[in-house]
């Protein structure tokens, strides 16, 4: 008996998610990811604002936690840079988007919600 494949129309995954994209713009979305020179690289936007996502893994003894993220809103050399050490990458980024927010009005850094940025990370598996 002789198998007939069935016919697959085109694939709708970059359609639908251009679909979301046009209807809320503004949405927190993952714009750039990469792998820097000892962590991962995220670069992520959202009304217009733009947030880079550094994910390290300790690289020896003498540093302080398991995992550093550093969060920054731009990769301009004089850029504000927000880093913390934690025991995990949710606690590390969690410790992160507090740092940023008690630092936003004094250096005014653009507003993120952070649980929307780990909800997003997870996403593709970087916490």
């Amino acid at each position: 008996m002789q198998r007939v494949a069935a016919r697959r129309g085109p694939c709708k995954g970059p359609r639908i998610l251009k679909e979301k994209i046009e209807k809320n713009p503004g949405a927190l979305k993952i714009t750039h990811q990469a792998r820097g020179r000892s962590g991962m690289v995220y670069d992520l936007s959202a009304d217009g604002h733009r947030l880079t996502v550094s994910i390290f893994q300790r690289e020896n003894e003498q540093e302080p936690g398991d995992w550093r993220i550093e969060a920054r809103s731009s990769r301009a050399d004089e850029a504000i840079v927000v880093s913390q050490w934690a025991a995990s990458r949710p606690e590390a980024l969690k410790a992160v988007g507090a740092a940023w927010n008690e630092r936003a009005v004094a250096d005014s850094l653009p507003t993120f919600d952070w649980e929307a940025v780990a909800k997003l990370l997870d996403s593709v598996r970087a916490l």
